[in-house]
């Protein structure tokens, strides 16, 4: 456990002392640093200040410490509540053990009821607590959202975050693999090497093994009218699209933050990494902290008198809480649930929240923790089917239940890296469709009620009138993209063998949950508000989508397959009746995409960091991961993550941010 540092014992010494111990501090920044990159497990090996300190050692987090510790005169902090795990170990590394990882590496807490559901539903929460975040247990699925997606985000006011702001960090984080030449062929797999990295630090590929009835599924949608577009990463995410996986061409195994970031920072003697710690409050100087050591330093137009100067973390509700000081910045990459959460904790956020959990108000800032979306997983229907009796088919259940069957294609993987393992668990092929596709009789009128629909009603009671604000230029936005199709709304998994029917995941909701502390004790879980279901809209596109999901299981493309609907039968067809199935078959209101509960937007409507990152009514503190994202994108979101990372590491580095 680590102990009390310096902090401690300088706060009841003389400020003359105070002073030289911060000149002492400042002068050991500028040379060389004395230690190794390293885990801390000693007391004795953690310093009392670094300069930056990132909390979170997540997907974003290790990217963010990675590029910042590339200076070698800056020191680099990590903590992280998770663990380290070994190196190589096997349900992490192997792509086709990543099914079997469950809730393993996560929190592990329950969401609130969400009344919106059939029986007010709660369901645990994905929530990554390991060293590399959701990068590390992620169905591995790499693909970007559409132009539109992220276009949006600067017509929220966000200067320098549209497409062509983010593009040269996508590209900048990967390396792209394309589809070799037997891909090409059987598949019809296509690519824009245009869109892609060749030098990024994450490797990216298709894999190696794909079911062959997707061949079936990709000519289904196209006879259906769906596009295949030529490269779902080049701008175009719509249609039926051929989804590359985070998997490294030399060993066939998994690709991510670890590898690609961490393990090179880790041999930077400025790169410290704690783990298994939880960071409990950060702590804001100028006679708002609560706790800690307030160090002054001689150039106050460097470091101003308001400048986030500590944190306080603790590995358990017992220990005594030590205090680390962060000597430029302190950075938050803890995502949607716990940023929210720590930031309340320390007196920034909504203050009637505050003033109820009787915290001081630093900052009374009511965005925090508002605006919180995830992409819903519905599985509304059940199938019987025969997989295309003319192609070799490869059943993979016997992978998750027949020990005997795990052994030998275990042991294919490892002698020749080929077999079933090499899979990851995401589909190789998902349909990711706009409104006018789904419901090309019903989407104007959809968007139209919507329209007239009061954005307060849908909202949870107490909103501010500024997250009110936020919430009606949002809507606003995201009804015109529906309109023109520039956006995807749902997506569409279909799993040869593996699913009784397809996942139906809700992509764009304009329903809005929220985050709030459950009370001072930093030990206990936030309270998360899904509110899934909550606006009519979101219904609306689920049962269209539902009907869309029918026609295209009795289209001539799919007679093979001999799909006979089993549940929840053919003769419920009501707007009505399919909302009640739809609510009583969320499999979970998240897919591990929470986020936009600290939204980059405007103050004055309800946004909680500024286009720069940093959070409003401080100095000195940014937040760093996807919790910053106004709108959600349509698509898997670990290609975002490192982008907002990349991107942030130009703008904290004071180098020329690419693309704006």
């Amino acid at each position: 456990m680590l102990l009390s540092v310096l902090s401690h014992a300088l706060a009841s010494m003389h400020s003359c002392l105070v002073f030289s111990v911060a000149v002492f501090l400042l002068l050991e920044a500028v040379t060389a640093f004395p230690f190794p990159g390293v885990l801390i497990e000693r007391q004795e090996d953690l310093r009392s200040s670094y300069d930056y300190v990132v909390v979170g050692g997540g997907t974003a987090g290790l990217t963010i410490a990675n590029r910042l510790s590339e200076d070698e005169h800056r020191s680099v902090l990590v903590i992280e509540a998770g663990s380290l795990l070994p190196e190589k170990q096997d349900d992490i590394t192997i792509p086709g053990l990543s099914a079997s990882l469950g809730f393993k590496y996560q929190w592990g807490f329950k969401s609130q009821p969400i009344t919106t559901l059939k029986d007010n539903g709660t369901f645990i929460v994905p929530s990554a607590k390991v060293v590399g975040g959701d990068s590390t247990i992620n169905s591995m699925s790499y693909h970007r959202g559409s132009r539109e997606d992220y276009d949006n985000w600067e017509r929220m006011g966000n200067k320098g975050w549209g497409w062509e702001g983010m593009i040269p960090y996508f590209k900048k984080c990967e390396t792209f693999h394309p589809p070799d030449k037997s891909q090409i062929r059987e598949f019809g797999i296509t690519y824009d090497p245009t869109a892609h990295g060749t030098d990024g630090p994450v490797q990216v590929k298709f894999s190696s093994f794909i079911y062959p009835q997707y061949k079936t599924i990709a000519d289904a949608f196209k006879r259906v009218g769906v596009p295949i577009p030529r490269d779902s990463s080049n701008g175009n995410a719509i249609g039926a699209l051929w989804i590359p996986a985070t998997i490294d061409p030399k060993d066939e195994t998994r690709s991510y933050v670890r590898t690609a970031y961490h393990d090179v920072s880790v041999q930077r003697n400025n790169y410290h990494l704690i783990v298994e710690q939880q960071v409990t409050k950060i702590l804001v100087d100028k006679n708002k902290r609560a706790t800690g050591v307030e160090v002054r330093f001689p150039r106050p137009s460097l470091f101003p008198a308001d400048l986030i100067t500590m944190i306080q973390f603790s590995k358990g509700p017992k220990d005594t809480p030590n205090t680390i000081s962060a000597k430029r910045e302190v950075i938050l990459s803890a995502g949607a649930f716990h940023n929210p959460k720590l930031l309340q904790l320390s007196g920034i956020g909504p203050k009637s929240l505050l003033e109820a959990h009787n915290i001081p108000v630093i900052v009374d800032l009511p965005g925090v923790g508002s605006n919180l979306q995830d992409h819903a997983w519905v599985r509304p229907f059940n199938y019987t089917s025969d997989p295309n009796p003319n192609t070799p088919y490869i059943d993979p259940t016997p992978a998750l239940t027949n020990a005997t069957y795990q052994a030998e294609q275990l042991a294919q993987y490892r002698n020749n890296l080929t077999g079933y393992y090499v899979r990851p668990l995401a589909g190789s092929m998902v349909a990711y469709l706009p409104l006018p596709i789904i419901g090309p009789d019903s989407y104007e009128s959809i968007i139209s009620a919507s329209r007239k629909r009061a954005a307060s009603v849908y909202l949870q009671q107490h909103s501010s009138p500024a997250v009110l604000a936020g919430f009606k230029k949002q809507k606003s936005i995201l009804l015109n993209s529906f309109s023109t199709g520039n956006v995807a709304v749902a997506e569409i998994s279909i799993r040869p063998g593996i699913q009784p029917g397809p996942a139906l995941i809700l992509q764009k909701p304009l329903s809005r949950g929220y985050v709030e502390i459950a009370s001072k004790n930093p030990f206990d879980n936030p309270l998360v508000y899904f509110r899934t279901l909550s606006d009519p809209t979101d219904v609306a596109i689920v049962t269209q989508t539902m009907r869309y999901i029918r026609r295209f299981f009795v289209s001539k493309g799919m007679a093979s397959f001999k799909a006979v609907e089993t549940y929840p039968g053919t003769d419920v067809v009501s707007d009505e009746a399919l909302a009640e199935v739809a609510r009583g078959r969320i499999n979970n209101p998240s897919v591990g995409h929470a986020s936009c509960t600290c939204p980059m937007m405007e103050r004055e409507i309800g946004g909680v960091v500024d286009d720069k990152l940093r959070v409003y009514g401080v100095t000195g503190l940014r937040i760093v991961d996807i919790s910053v994202m106004p709108i959600i994108p349509s698509c898997h979101l670990v290609s975002t993550r490192y982008a907002i990372a990349e991107k942030a590491a130009d703008i904290i580095r004071g180098r020329k941010v690419q693309g704006a």
